[in-house]
C-alpha cells in the first residue's frame, strides 16, 4: 500500500491509460473516482498522487490540503500534476490551488509516456526516503526513550543506595541555577518535604555561624579546583545540630567556566559522636594506666611507712604519747591506703570482690569526695536508716559507682541544686516492680533536681556509651557501669526521671546477716613465729624489701633478701634453702608470677606468699597462690606467713 501510485483523473479514459501504462512497468496503481475517494486512500497509505489539473478545479480541493496539513512531520506527500495544456497563461486562482499541494512536479501535456514514468519513478524514490527517514527517525526516538529510561532507572537505584547509605544526592546546574536532589538530602537538614529551591546560599544558611566563611571559601575553591570537600556542623531546621560532610565534583565547558557541580551529603553526627567516645575511652584508658601506676607506687612507698611505724609501736609501747602519736600515724597512712584502693578501682586494677560492707558506713565515708566534687553550689543531704543491715557488693566499686551518680548529677544541675543520697531496707516479694527474686534488699538511691529525662532518653540511660552530655563531655559508661555492678551483686538499677523536676537513681543490692568487717589497724597484734624458719625475701623496691624484712626478723624469722627474681632464682639453683617464699609481683625483667612457675619447675615446692600494690595481679600466676596486698601491716603479714607455715608442717607430720 504504501508504494502504490493514487491516481484522480475524472475526464475521458485519463485515468485508465495511465494505470495501464504504470501496471505494464510494474508499478502499483489504484484509480480514485473523487477527491473524497482520494483522501480516503491517502490515509491508507501511498507512494505518490497522480492527478490531473482539471480535477483540481473541478471542485475547490479541502479535503486534500486538510489531508497535507496533517501529514507527520517526516511526510512530504509527492503530488505529480498533469497540465491541463491550455495556451494561456495559468490564472493566480489556479496557481495557488497547485501551490496548496506543496511537494509538486508539473508535467505539461501532450507528454511523452517515458517523461511520466520517470516523474512517477521520481516521486516514489523520494516518498522512499521519507519511509526511511521515518523509521530512522523512530528508532532513534525509541532509543531515546530507552535511555532514558535507563538513566531514571539508574537514577533511582543511586538514589535507593544512597538513602541506604544514609547519604543524600545533589546537582546544582550553575548557569541556571535549577537543583536536583533526593528526598534524603533535605531529610539531614530538617526537611520532610523537598524545598521548592535550593542553592549554595541555602546550605550555607544552615552551617554553624563561626564555621560559615570556611565553608563558603571551600565552595568557591570548588570552581577553580573541581572537587568539594566539607565537614562541618550545622543547624536543621528543627534545631538540631548535626555534624555532615558533603563531596561534590564541578563540570566546566570547554573555556574553563564551571557549569554543573553535582556531589552528595551525609549525616556523620553518630559517627563523630563514636569516635569522640572512643577517644575519650582511650584517655580513660591512658588515665587509668597513670592512675593504677601511680597507686602501685604509692602503695610501695606505704607499705615501709605503715610497717615502720609497727615496729616502732612495739618497740615504745610503754610511751603513751609515743603511742597516741604512732596510732594517728597509722590511721592517716590506713586513710591513704583506703585512697589508694579507691584510685586502684577507678583504674580497674582491682577484681571484684564482694563482701558484706556497712552502707550507712561507706556513704558517709565519701560523702564529702562526693561534696568537694560537685562544688558548692549543690547541696548534698544524707537520709539513711538507723538499722540499716549490711549488702554484699565491693565496697571499692560501689563508691566509684556512687562518685558516677553524683557527678551525672551535678552535670544534670549546672545551675544548683540539691543531691540527696538515701539507703533504706525494702523487703520484696516476686512480684515487685523491679523483677527482683523474693528477698530482702537495701536500696541506695541518688536523687537530684535537675532538668530530668524524657521517655525516650531513660529508655536509653544505661546503654554503654549513651550519653547526653554532647561530644568529648562523658564516656555514656557511668549508669552503665552501676548497673553492671548491681547485677552482678546479685541485685539491679532502676532509674526514674520526670523532664525539669529531676532523677532518681536507685541501686538495689541484696541485704546480707554478715557483720561487716571494719579492720581496727590500731590494735593488730603480730603473731610471733612458732619454729626457726628462713624466709625467701624478693622485692626490687629496697625500702619496700627492707621494711618487709624487719617485721619478719622482728617476730622471729631469718630472712634472705634478693633485689630481684631473677637473682631469687639463681640462688634456689645453686642450693639456698629456704621456708616459705615471700615475692613481689610487679618486677623488672621476671614477675613474681614466674618466679613461682620456675621455682616449682625445679622441684622446689615451699609455700609462696605473692605481695603486690595490684589486688588482681597478671595471669602468670598459679591461682593457688595467697596473695597479701600493699600495704599491709606486721601482723598482716605475720598472720599469713605463719598460716602457710603452719600449712606446710601439717602436710609432713606423720599420721597417728
Amino acid at each position: 500500500m504504501k508504494e502504490r501510485i493514487l491516481i484522480l483523473a475524472p475526464r475521458g479514459r485519463d485515468a485508465l491509460i495511465a494505470a495501464d501504462l504504470l501496471g505494464k512497468h510494474d508499478l502499483a496503481a489504484d484509480i480514485c473516482r473523487d477527491q473524497a475517494g482520494l483522501v480516503t486512500e491517502l490515509a491508507a497509505g501511498a507512494g505518490a498522487v497522480l492527478i490531473t489539473e482539471e480535477a483540481l478545479a473541478a471542485e475547490e480541493p479541502v479535503g486534500i490540503v486538510h489531508w497535507i496539513t496533517q501529514q507527520p512531520k517526516w511526510s512530504d506527500m509527492p503530488f505529480v500534476v498533469l497540465a491541463n495544456g491550455a495556451r494561456t497563461p495559468r490564472t493566480a486562482f489556479a496557481t495557488s490551488r497547485l501551490d496548496n499541494l506543496g511537494n509538486v512536479v508539473l508535467l505539461e501535456r501532450p507528454l511523452h509516456a517515458q517523461a511520466m514514468l520517470g516523474a512517477i519513478r521520481s516521486a516514489l524514490k523520494a516518498r522512499q526516503r521519507q519511509y526511511e527517514l521515518r523509521d530512522a527517525a523512530a528508532t532513534l526516538e525509541r532509543a531515546v526513550i530507552d535511555r532514558t529510561q535507563e538513566l531514571e532507572t539508574a537514577r533511582e537505584s543511586l538514589a535507593i543506595a544512597l538513602d541506604a547509605a544514609g547519604m543524600g544526592g545533589w546537582d546544582i546546574n550553575l548557569r541556571t541555577g535549577e537543583t536536583r536532589r533526593t528526598a534524603r538530602h533535605d531529610e539531614i537538614f530538617g526537611y520532610a518535604r523537598l524545598l521548592p529551591q535550593w542553592d549554595v546560599a541555602t546550605f550555607l544558611r544552615h552551617v554553624d555561624a563561626d564555621q560559615r566563611p570556611a565553608v563558603a571559601a571551600a565552595f568557591d575553591d570548588a570552581m577553580v579546583s573541581g572537587s568539594l570537600e566539607i565537614e562541618c556542623s550545622i543547624t536543621r531546621v528543627d534545631g538540631q545540630r548535626r555534624f555532615i560532610v558533603a563531596r561534590g565534583r564541578v563540570r566546566f565547558d570547554d573555556d574553563g567556566v564551571p557549569t554543573r557541580m553535582a556531589g552528595v551529603v551525609s549525616d556523620v553526627t553518630h559517627q563523630k559522636e563514636a569516635d569522640a567516645q572512643l577517644a575519650q575511652a582511650h584517655k580513660m584508658d591512658a588515665i587509668g594506666q597513670l592512675t593504677g601506676g601511680v597507686a602501685h607506687d604509692f602503695n610501695n612507698l606505704l607499705t615501709p611507712i605503715v610497717g615502720n611505724l609497727d615496729l616502732i609501736a612495739r618497740r615504745h609501747g610503754d610511751d603513751a604519747r609515743t603511742q597516741r602519736l604512732i596510732d594517728g600515724a597509722i590511721q592517716a597512712a590506713d586513710r591513704a591506703a583506703t585512697l589508694t584502693q579507691r584510685l586502684l578501682s577507678f583504674a580497674r586494677r582491682q577484681a571484684l570482690q564482694p563482701k558484706a560492707v556497712d552502707i550507712r558506713a561507706l556513704i558517709e565515708g565519701i560523702v564529702e569526695l562526693i561534696r568537694r566534687s560537685l562544688g558548692p553550689t549543690i547541696a548534698v543531704i544524707l537520709d539513711m536508716a538507723d538499722d540499716l543491715p549490711s549488702a554484699r557488693v565491693d565496697p571499692n566499686q560501689l563508691e566509684l559507682a556512687l562518685l558516677n551518680l553524683s557527678i551525672n548529677a551535678r552535670d544534670a544541675m549546672p545551675d544548683g541544686g540539691t543531691l540527696t543520697l538515701t539507703a533504706v531496707l525494702i523487703q520484696t516479694d516476686s512480684s515487685h516492680v523491679s523483677g527482683l527474686e523474693e528477698g530482702r534488699y537495701v536500696r541506695i538511691a541518688a536523687a537530684d533536681t535537675g532538668f530530668g529525662m524524657d521517655a525516650a532518653t531513660l529508655a536509653r540511660a544505661a546503654e554503654p556509651f549513651f550519653s547526653t552530655k554532647g561530644v568529648g563531655r562523658g564516656t555514656g559508661l557511668g549508669l552503665s557501669m552501676a548497673h553492671g555492678l548491681a547485677a552482678q551483686s546479685g541485685g539491679t538499677l532502676l532509674l526514674h526521671s520526670v523532664p525539669d523536676m529531676g532523677t532518681q537513681v536507685e541501686l538495689w543490692l541484696p541485704a546480707t546477716e554478715e557483720k561487716a568487717i571494719n579492720v581496727d589497724w590500731t590494735k593488730a597484734e603480730p603473731v610471733m613465729a612458732r619454729h626457726a624458719a628462713t624466709v625467701l625475701l624478693v622485692d626490687d623496691e629496697k625500702i619496700v624489701r627492707t621494711a618487709t624484712a624487719e617485721m619478719l626478723r622482728d617476730i622471729g624469722y631469718l630472712v634472705t633478701e634478693y633485689g630481684s627474681a631473677s637473682h631469687a632464682l639463681q640462688a634456689l639453683r645453686s642450693g639456698v634453702e629456704a621456708d616459705i617464699l615471700v615475692t613481689d609481683y610487679l618486677m623488672p625483667g621476671m614477675t613474681g608470677g614466674q618466679l613461682i612457675a620456675e621455682m616449682r619447675g625445679l622441684d622446689a615446692h615451699m609455700p609462696t606468699l605473692l605481695v603486690t600494690g595490684y589486688t588482681a595481679a597478671g595471669t602468670d600466676v598459679p591461682p593457688d597462690v595467697p596473695r597479701l596486698a600493699k600495704p599491709f601491716r606486721q601482723a598482716d603479714l605475720a598472720a599469713k606467713v605463719d598460716e602457710l607455715l603452719q600449712r606446710e608442717r601439717a602436710k609432713h607430720r606423720p599420721a597417728a
